[in-house]
């Protein structure tokens, strides 16, 4: 069995979080026309994701455009 690697209130949420970080790197990449390895590298250095790791905060359920939003305003972009 998989290794859960964030839950929320006790519930397995990986897959959704998974799920969102690629949504969000699809987003990255349209928006600076930047290869996927490119658009990883940044999101993961970012505050918002760090953010989006702290599952109790419940940033990893809303859309992928607010969370790239967030990212966009901590990067000034």
């Amino acid at each position: 069995m998989p290794e859960k690697i964030y839950s929320f209130n006790g519930k397995d949420i990986t897959m959704n979080v998974c799920i969102q970080i690629r949504a969000v790197v699809k987003l990255l990449q349209e928006r600076f026309h930047i290869a996927f390895e490119e658009a990883v590298v940044l999101f993961y250095k970012s505050e918002t994701y760090k953010t989006l790791q702290e599952t109790e905060n419940g940033l990893w359920a809303e859309s992928a455009e607010y969370i790239a939003d967030r990212y966009y305003e901590e990067q000034g972009k």
